[in-house]
């Protein structure tokens, strides 16, 4: 009863919201955002304590605008699974600009996607189903599983299909020998069973081995790719591909952990700093 009462709660706030301009839309939700920003001061500081972990030299001034930016961008993608379902083929199209959009154009399937916690992550799985064709997505699985099963059958229609993170392996090794592509995003702190040590952002943790795993016993390419931007102006970014070539897991790892440092370091206001991803590395970071 609670999981159908929360269902019909959402989808009639999410009818409800769609009545609005998308300007006043999005604007409630920058508002909220910036009204989150100034009352959870615990997430302000984790978000702080990442950022001078990793810069030596950063600005009182500067770590505000990436707190700033970082829930804006949460509650902006957020806004996005509800958008995202009206969105037309012609509008999807026409909000994205591509960097290196050949390294993608010349490869063959299978592959895999992997990307990091930046941007709109949400937009980004709708633009590869619009531009690219099929991907399969692992998903956290949200625990009302009608909410579930439709927000699953809205990101079918642009070619997404979610797979639950318990288990998944499985499942990405059979898209795997179907020739499908699928999608990891590889950032966040992970048990250092499943991981293997990296330097990122300069410092040393532990990152996810799925796609360094995948990518070694099926010789198949690992494509990074990354969004950055909002409001209708998306540009997704792609790296060259890193074939596996005799490469080890711990070297492939270490490949994919430089490349999403470096577009860090580039967009720091598009990542999520809110998450604790030195916590298994060095929990006094947190302290």
């Amino acid at each position: 009863m609670i999981d159908k009462i929360q269902y019909y709660l959402v989808i009639f706030f999410a009818k409800t919201l769609m009545l609005l301009p998308k300007k006043p839309r999005r604007g409630v939700f920058k508002a909220l955002a910036y009204l989150t920003y100034l009352l959870y001061k615990k997430n302000r500081k984790i978000i702080e304590k990442n950022l001078r972990y990793v810069y030596d030299n950063i600005s009182d001034k500067k770590i505000k605008q990436i707190q700033k930016s970082c829930y804006k961008k949460l509650f902006l993608t957020v806004l996005s699974i509800i958008e995202n379902e009206h969105l037309t083929k012609e509008e999807i199209r026409s909000m994205v600009t591509f960097e290196n959009k050949e390294y993608l154009d010349n490869l063959e399937k299978p592959f895999i996607f992997v990307t990091a916690h930046l941007g709109n992550l949400d937009t980004l799985g709708v633009i590869l189903g619009e531009f690219f064709g099929r991907t399969v997505h692992v998903q956290r699985k949200v625990k009302n599983p009608l909410l579930y099963n439709y927000m699953s059958k809205q990101r079918e229609k642009y070619g997404i299909t979610f797979v639950e993170k318990h288990g998944a392996v499985k499942h990405l090794v059979r898209a795997i020998k179907k020739g499908e592509v699928i999608s990891l995003v590889i950032d966040q702190s992970i048990r250092k069973s499943s991981a293997t040590p990296v330097k990122f952002l300069g410092k040393d943790t532990y990152q996810l081995v799925t796609s360094s795993q995948l990518s070694h016993k099926f010789n198949i390419p690992i494509l990074p790719i990354f969004i950055v931007g909002e409001d209708d102006e998306y540009k997704v970014i792609l790296k060259e591909p890193i074939y596996p070539n005799g490469k080890s897991v711990e070297e492939l790892n270490q490949i994919q952990a430089d490349i999403m440092s470096e577009v860090i370091n580039k967009y720091p206001e598009e990542w999520f700093w809110c998450h604790k991803r030195f916590k298994n590395s060095n929990p006094s970071v947190y302290k």
